[in-house]
């Protein structure tokens, strides 16, 4: 038995979307997220002869007095950060994302012939990431042990729509406020080792201190799982995708006195580990690094 697949049932009902509902929600998300940019219909400077079309965006846009205008990189910064939250993209999309802003603003400069409107692209990205993202690290003994044993198809910006809708259809008889207990009690049961129901995966904050986990008698603990597993994988992943201990406490303290024992259990996990949990099914496409696991013993199981 894989020691990451410690199983146990848990109780938490959870939402299930099938593929082809998630594909066609995709779908139209990045289709009305694409349709609010405000895009505004430039071309070059005129040549000799030609002439220049101005619309009547071209036109409000000029007369928006220089002290006034938005600035481009407050723009592309915002856009990133929408990818990072309302997406969940993972990094090659956040570039993408914010050079394809970049260029949008570089139109508006052109409509209104100014060259301030230029956008340092590095540096938001940078920035983005350190705000909005967390490198994480998983140890593994293959590549493809990074799915959650419940909900697997299920991405983590599906995980989010779906409790958004919650939120925004269901507040007034606070069924979301039932979910997100829901989903409390799944994480707690999943850091207990409780896995089998779980659509959470563990990863860690900084690798290594699992091996200073005090859980060492324990066959499926931490330090066991440290030393014997084949890989160390590192992630980056946006932040609204994962749950920490912290986060876990603060929605179990708004549950019953059944809740109490994991409560406890979750406050009293060691901080050495640094547990942190992936809400959804394709954590392999925040992978970023992946190498064999510095820390096995030989002798360790393959």
């Amino acid at each position: 038995m894989d020691p990451f697949d410690n199983v146990n049932p848990s109780g938490a009902g959870m939402h299930y979307l099938e593929p082809q509902q998630e594909e066609a929600a995709q779908a139209h998300f990045e289709h009305q997220l694409r349709a609010s940019q405000p895009i505004l219909a430039a071309s070059a400077s005129p040549g000799p002869g030609s002439s220049r079309t101005v619309t009547d965006g071209n036109k409000r846009a000029q007369a928006i007095p220089e002290n006034e205008r938005c600035a481009a990189a407050p723009f592309v910064r915002a856009r990133a950060q929408l990818a990072a939250t309302l997406t969940c993209a993972n990094i090659a999309e956040l570039r993408r994302e914010i050079e394809l802003a970049a260029q949008r603003s570089a139109q508006w400069s052109r409509a209104i012939r100014s060259s301030g409107y230029r956008v340092d692209s590095s540096r938001v990205y940078d920035d983005v990431v350190a705000s909005s993202y967390l490198e994480l690290e998983r140890f593994q003994n293959h590549a493809s042990h990074c799915k959650p044993h419940a909900l697997d198809r299920q991405s983590a910006m599906a995980h989010l729509r779906s409790m958004a809708a919650l939120r925004y259809d269901e507040a007034p008889w606070n069924i979301w406020g039932g979910q997100r207990l829901d989903l409390g009690r799944a994480a707690a049961e999943h850091m207990r080792g409780d896995t089998s129901s779980s659509p959470f995966v563990s990863l860690s904050e900084e690798a290594s201190q699992l091996l200073l986990s005090p859980d060492d008698d324990n066959q499926f603990g931490a330090k066991v799982i440290a030393e014997t597993a084949n890989e160390l994988h590192t992630y980056t992943v946006p932040r609204v995708a994962t749950w920490t201990a912290e986060e876990i406490v603060s929605i179990l303290e708004d549950g019953t006195e059944n809740d109490e024992p994991d409560l406890a259990w979750v406050s009293d996990t060691p901080t050495e580990e640094r547990e942190v949990l992936f809400l959804g099914g394709n954590l392999d496409d925040y992978r970023v690094a992946s190498a064999p696991n510095p820390y096995r013993k030989s002798g360790g199981r393959g």
